[in-house]
């Protein structure tokens, strides 16, 4: 469905307010634009409750940071800012900030005034009707095995400082699975598919583990994320 949106022959734009989380996130992600309100909290938080982004949000996330100037070339640096950034569910509290992580575009508005949301988003979307094209898929290239050992070394060292749980590290190789593309060689592009179908095989994974089941059923029963 995220697909649809994003590579739909007509533009769309998400008007985001309060808190856009998880799966509300990945709908701005695939977005042709956000509009979004200042007092906005959004980020991909699924590994807080034992899962990693399954909609798209990490293909998503790799492509942004892959076109990123400020970050150094090469498949390493994109995959592990996502990392750093997703496994410990990092929530931006502001527009602003959401737009430093790159949950926004540079180019995506913010609105102060929440009352002229829907309009300034309206306005968006008309502004880009005229001569629209959906963006053509991109390959991404990342690091595959070597990759992920690095970033399960970094979630280890978290682990023996006390800072992560024997289940952030199951949760933690399966998102590095992800987000360093399975088997991939670093030589060879990995197709925005290729890395659905990663994302799909980890949540899938996780869900039935009952760790991961015990952590959904806490937050939904407490509002907060269980240390399991």
């Amino acid at each position: 469905v995220y697909q649809d949106l994003k590579y739909a022959p007509f533009p769309t734009v998400a008007a985001p307010a309060g808190m856009a989380l998880g799966g509300g996130c990945e709908l701005l992600l695939h977005s042709s634009a956000v509009q979004a309100h200042a007092e906005s909290y959004i980020g991909l938080v699924e590994c807080g409750v034992g899962l990693v982004p399954g909609w798209g949000g990490c293909k998503e996330m790799l492509t942004r940071w892959q076109s990123e100037a400020s970050l150094p070339k090469g498949p390493m640096p994109a995959p592990s800012k996502v990392f750093e950034t997703v496994s410990v569910a990092t929530v931006a509290k502001s527009a602003a900030e959401a737009r430093e992580l790159l949950f926004l575009r540079e180019g995506d508005g913010i609105t102060m005034n929440r009352d002229r949301l829907l309009a300034d988003a309206k306005a968006r979307a008309l502004a880009l009707v005229e001569g629209y094209a959906p963006p053509k898929p991109r390959d991404l290239t990342l690091p595959g095995p070597s990759g992920k050992v690095a970033m399960v070394m970094a979630a280890e060292g978290f682990a023996r400082r006390g800072m992560a749980t024997k289940h952030d590290l199951v949760v933690a190789d399966a998102l590095a699975t992800v987000l360093t593309g399975g088997d991939a060689d670093h030589i060879e592009p990995v197709t925005e598919a290729d890395v659905l179908e990663l994302e799909r095989a980890a949540f899938m994974r996780l869900i039935r583990t009952n760790a991961t089941l015990a952590r959904i059923e806490h937050t939904l029963e407490t509002g907060r994320p269980l240390r399991n």
